[in-house]
């Protein structure tokens, strides 16, 4: 028997006759963990989806070979290719809407599980389901299995769609951008979890990803892909201490943007932009004769300078983006005060960017409609408002056909800069990013940073950036607040973060993946 689970040679997928991922060949051996790195738009979740039948509608295989543990996937009958699919090879997808029946409660979809696949009882399917959502480490397994995808978290699907993954002890698990927006605990227990099944079971592991400290904390053997070509294969090791390829050495330095804190810049009361002072916010829940109070935001205290860069960092749920809502006045506060200092109107001098921007944009509009909404509320010749919004879109390294294209055409990093291009038409003197590099890949997040900090310095432009992770806050921010549950319990400048005594900081940063020697 070959040493090798899945062997890949010269596959080439094409869509519409066009060739977008052309003579790709590796393999996978058998009890090891493989990963599949590169940019978004790097042809990695094609390659996969290629191996498991599933590329999307108009797409489809043009040549090359595919085989697992010697056997042809691409001849396998529909008898086979539902055995091979469902048994020998467990997924977990990026997006875990994806894998969920919306109106299946979680436990029905183990039950189908094993209804296909596996000739036992539905009580011993319901045992082994729980037994399963214990070890993702899940409390209260009787109730995520009653319960539907959309009343668990975004780091509790994934924990589920992982023990769909592996309930019927796969040869080989495929993991698609696992990690991708989840805050760097969850991230962390992820990778954790996908460790501890692999050396239990003694299976593979193909995982894909475009962030390489992720790939670092797990990867025995690394895959570079870059325009649907593989630029090199090599052992985690080799890759990470001495790589070959341009495309490889990029990603190096890439992570090496996001691995370096930021200077610190002090600043006076004098140059404050806006105070925060003992903001609360509870919400009341009515729940049958009773009402509920949920408390968001705890007495927080805060402030901005004019051009600082400042940081406000913690796990997801723990209040941030309430608070940016409530500096924004979209929202009131149950108590306490928000003071805004700068020279212009608060309305025109702070602005905001969506973590999401496709959603926070109108979809039949052109980007260069979007990006110039902002200048319909302001008098001025229409030939005036064309020019700025050119020259805006140059500004965040767009151009202007660019401006001619719609949301839908734009990769995410471009929707990025179209959002942020969207917030500094205005000239505003303050913008809040929310998460605004929670979905963009780690060459992507780089160059937005590297933009961010051109503009601050260029501009003295402050900016208040909102993330659950560590890692790109201390690449970009000045000062950092740390926030747990609503409540701020530390300021420190980003360079002293490391010698934090506080033991929420401390077990964020323990978080952060690494490079490994």
């Amino acid at each position: 028997m070959t040493g090798f689970l899945l062997e890949v040679d010269q596959l080439t997928i094409i869509k519409q006759q066009q060739v977008i991922v052309s003579d790709i060949s590796f393999s996978v051996r058998r009890d090891t963990i493989a990963a599949i790195i590169g940019q978004s738009g790097s042809g990695k979740s094609l390659t996969v989806r290629a191996l498991v039948d599933l590329l999307p509608n108009g797409i489809s295989i043009l040549s090359g070979s595919v085989k697992f543990s010697g056997e042809s996937v691409l001849s396998m009958n529909k008898k086979r290719k539902k055995y091979y699919l469902g048994k020998e090879i467990g997924i977990v997808f990026q997006d875990t809407w994806e894998t969920f029946d919306p109106i299946q409660t979680i436990g029905r979809h183990f039950l189908e599980l094993f209804a296909a696949h596996s000739p036992i009882s539905k009580k011993n399917a319901k045992e082994q389901a729980l037994h399963l959502l214990h070890q993702m480490k899940l409390n209260d397994v009787e109730k995520v299995f009653r319960s539907y995808p959309h009343e668990l978290s975004g780091g509790m699907r994934q924990r589920v769609q992982l023990a769909l993954a592996i309930a019927l002890n796969p040869s080989l698990l495929i993991v698609d951008e696992p990690t991708t927006a989840l805050d760097l605990q969850t991230q962390a227990e992820m990778i954790q979890l996908i460790k501890d099944w692999r050396q239990k079971s003694g299976s593979s592991v193909l995982f894909i990803s475009h962030d390489l400290g992720v790939v670092s904390e797990i990867a025995d053997e690394v895959i570079v892909m870059s325009n649907g070509k593989i630029a090199e294969w090599a052992s985690a090791n080799k890759l990470l201490t001495a790589p070959r390829s341009h495309q490889a050495k990029q990603l190096l330095l890439d992570y090496s943007l996001l691995a370096r804190p930021t200077k610190v810049i002090k600043h006076s009361n004098k140059e404050l932009l806006i105070k925060v002072e003992h903001v609360t916010k509870y919400y009341t829940k009515k729940n049958w004769f009773k009402q509920e109070k949920l408390t968001a935001v705890t007495d927080v205290s805060l402030h901005i300078g004019k051009g600082e860069i400042v940081g406000l960092i913690g796990e997801s749920g723990g209040g941030k983006s309430t608070l940016s809502r409530l500096m924004l006045q979209l929202e009131t506060c149950t108590s306490g005060n928000i003071q805004w200092l700068g020279e212009q109107p608060f309305l025109g001098g702070i602005q905001w960017v969506h973590q999401d921007p496709l959603a926070s944009f109108n979809q039949r509009w052109t980007v260069e409609k979007i990006v110039g909404e902002g200048l319909d509320y302001q008098k001025g010749e229409k030939g005036v408002k064309k020019e700025k919004v050119d020259a805006v879109l140059q500004q965040v390294g767009l151009s202007s056909s660019d401006g001619k294209l719609y949301p839908h055409e734009l990769s995410g990093g471009m929707r990025q800069r179209a959002a942020l291009a969207r917030a500094l038409l205005v000239d505003p003197e303050l913008i809040v990013l929310d998460e605004p590099f929670a979905n963009l890949d780690m060459s992507s997040q780089a160059k937005l940073i590297l933009l961010i900090q051109s503009i601050n310095k260029k501009e003295n432009l402050a900016v208040f950036f909102i993330t659950h992770d560590i890692q790109v806050a201390l690449a970009i921010c000045q000062r950092i607040y740390v926030m747990e549950k609503g409540v701020i319990l530390e300021e420190v400048d980003a360079s002293s973060i490391l010698l934090t005594t506080t033991p929420y900081t401390k077990r964020l940063l323990s978080y952060m993946p690494g490079l490994r020697a």
